[in-house]
Formats: structure tokens, sequence, C-alpha cells
């Protein structure tokens, strides 16, 4: 959605709001925290961790069984 249909609204999710990462099936490539930052993504092409490329976002491990990834997320204020 554009930015200019959106600005008006507030990020319940957001960790500036006090949303928080409570749990996630698996955080391998990139902790499930990141997926409450602000700002838009960012993507640095030599940047790299322990477990592969680095990514600003949550990201998992492919997985070869049925199922989902999922992550429980406290809102940091109601809405």
């Amino acid at each position: 959605m554009p930015p200019e249909k959106t600005s008006n609204l507030i990020d319940l999710a957001s960790e500036e709001n006090g949303g928080r990462a409570l749990l996630a099936s698996d955080e391998f490539f990139a902790l499930k925290e990141n997926l409450l930052r602000p700002g838009r993504g960012e993507f640095i092409p030599d940047k790299y961790t322990d477990c592969g490329k680095w990514m600003d976002g949550w990201e998992t491990r492919r997985r070869r069984s049925e199922g989902h990834d999922w992550c429980i997320v406290r809102l940091g204020t109601p809405g």
C-alpha cells in the first residue's frame, strides 16, 4: 500500500510502540524481532552472518516437511 494511504495509521505491533515478538518457530537466518523494526527494508549486498546472508526481516530455513513457520507478536498498544 502506498505510504500516503497509511501515514495516518498507527503500527500497533511496532517495537517503537512497545510491540514484542514473543516466540517463533525458526530464527535460523534472521531474528523474529526484525519483523517489528520501523522503516523500509534494507538490502546490503556484501553483508553476511554465521548463518549466511544477512537479512533485515525475519527469515527461516527452507522446509521439506508440511506445516508453516509462525511468529507470535504481542501488540504494543490495543487498537
